[in-house]
């Protein structure tokens, strides 16, 4: 196994969480927040985020399902897991690992948006706007990558690649696999969601 590079270390990120978590209390001063955290990898970022948020608070998980398709047009995102989240008239915190093209953002955005919260507000750990697709862009972010390698791939402190590095204290890269000969396959589960 590829032992990373650390890219940003665990003090950084430890610094960066207590920076934003105290701009995001005042933002929200003297109102209860629902944060919600996209599963898997945003899970290490949302309990530190949590606790550096000097507010009343309560958590909740999504767990979401982007497949892209080789041609035009053939994108999908859809929720696959998501508990009893009450929107309506809450102010609402969804945390995200990285916004790249802004697709799943957007996507999830438009699905908050119809349970009418309060006020919707968006935390990233990693943002990429040099990457996006659509014109969605989060309102606070631990660490902004202008220009992201291209041939790295991020790893650490919840991010994983095929299930590894995700324990890492730290953010780092690793080099980006080369696609398989066959061109990447993405299976999509059932359409139910209960």
């Amino acid at each position: 196994m590829t032992k990373p590079e650390v890219l940003f270390s665990e003090e950084d990120i430890r610094v960066r969480i207590k920076a934003v978590g105290a701009e995001i209390g005042a933002a929200f001063e003297g109102r209860e927040l629902a944060v919600i955290g996209l599963m898997k990898s945003c899970l290490v970022f949302m309990a530190d985020m949590i606790r550096a948020i000097p507010l009343e608070l309560t958590c909740h998980t999504l767990r979401v399902n982007s497949a892209r398709g080789e041609g035009k047009g053939q994108a999908r995102t859809e929720i696959m897991y998501s508990a009893s989240i009450p929107y309506e008239a809450k102010d609402i915190l969804l945390l995200d690992d990285i916004v790249d093209t802004g697709i799943t953002l957007n996507f999830l955005l438009d699905h908050i948006r119809e349970g009418k919260p309060r006020s919707l507000k968006v935390c990233a750990l990693i943002n990429k706007p040099g990457e996006r697709k659509i014109d969605v862009h989060p309102d606070w972010s631990a660490f902004t990558l202008d220009k992201a390698p291209a041939d790295r791939f991020l790893v650490g402190y919840g991010l994983d690649h095929a299930e590894s590095h995700r324990g890492l204290p730290y953010i780092g890269t690793i080099p980006r696999p080369a696609p398989s000969a066959e061109g990447r396959k993405i299976t999509i589960a059932p359409d139910s969601l209960a």
